[in-house]
């Protein structure tokens, strides 16, 4: 039997004493700066929040949470890429995180990545059922990608959980429309204005609908409502514009547009849309400035219409 002396054992004792010495410390710091970074956040201190989280995860770097709260102060900072890194952070080391699905996949619909967006909406659907929010962002980015059958699906589930969500009646009627499915779309709007009758998006869609199946007066009728609700709706004027001409009132049609115009420089279907009306009513040479304009703010079928108008 081999004889252990006392003085060879205590280097080993006061050797594993320094080491959990130093991850109680770690841990220490770890939740200090967490919990600091949390209260900020709170605060909407997001810089200085920031800041706490970095410092939580050098001595964790492995804390989901962390991550995922980070992600969320950089959001609300407009840092949406950085968030998205740190959301998808959190998933790598909480694959069940699915708040964390639901937030990336969120900010993939602004960044313009729907087809990223929904998978993520999707992971996080599976691990949230219940939640009205992935089942109306899903929405959205099945609508970005063309999938107006799963948008449908998906606003349809909000509306199911929640029979008050305007936002969902006026998606699932705006896919409706582009089905040509005109009075189920129809249905929708109205649903929208029975629950919010100062909501002017709403008016505005309804609009479209009528106007798409040539009922102008009653089109008309809905862009008034959602310029009296809203005096700088610049779709309202545009689609009012829009109707007018069909109804060969080009003088109101030309008004509609300016005011549209006036409200978003940089609309180019006004422009284009006003330059047409100007060469019907005999202006050509104004008619071709608006065009030309039009084409110049990246309007592809203003090109082809200042070919077809304007000789160039």
């Amino acid at each position: 039997m081999t004889n252990i002396s006392m003085s060879n054992m205590r280097p080993t004792i006061i050797s594993s004493a320094f080491v959990l010495l130093a991850l109680t410390c770690s841990a220490q710091e770890h939740v200090k700066f967490y919990n600091s970074a949390l209260a900020k956040a709170q605060q909407g201190q997001m810089e200085a929040a920031i800041a706490d989280f970095d410092k939580c995860l050098e001595s964790d770097p492995e804390n989901a949470d962390a991550y995922y709260w980070r992600g969320l102060s950089k959001a609300a900072l407009g840092k949406e890429n950085e968030a998205i890194a740190d959301f998808g952070k959190a998933t790598t080391y909480n694959s069940s995180f699915g708040d964390a699905y639901l937030r990336r996949g969120m900010l993939y619909n602004n960044v313009g990545n729907p087809q990223a967006a929904l998978d993520n909406l999707t992971a996080a659907i599976n691990l949230l059922p219940n939640s009205t929010e992935g089942y109306f962002s899903r929405g959205i980015a099945n609508a970005n990608l063309g999938k107006h059958t799963n948008a449908v699906a998906d606003y349809s589930k909000v509306i199911e959980m929640d029979r008050s969500n305007i936002d969902a009646f006026l998606n699932r009627g705006i896919s409706y429309r582009k089905m040509e499915q005109y009075d189920k779309a129809l249905e929708d709007f109205e649903s929208a204005v029975r629950f919010d009758k100062t909501n002017s998006d709403a008016y505005v869609n309804r609009g479209i609908v009528h106007r798409m199946t040539e009922n102008f007066d009653f089109a008309i009728a809905d862009y008034t409502q959602a310029i009296v609700l809203d005096p700088n709706n610049s779709d309202a004027f545009y689609n009012r514009g829009i109707a007018y001409s069909k109804r060969d009132q080009h003088q109101d049609a030309i008004r509609d547009f300016s005011k549209a115009i006036s409200i978003n420089p940089q609309d180019a279907d006004s422009f284009m849309n006003r330059g047409i009306e100007k060469i019907i009513t005999g202006k050509k040479d104004d008619g071709c400035k608006d065009i030309i304009h039009a084409a110049n703010l990246g309007l592809e079928i203003a090109v082809k219409e200042r070919n077809r108008f304007c000789n160039l």
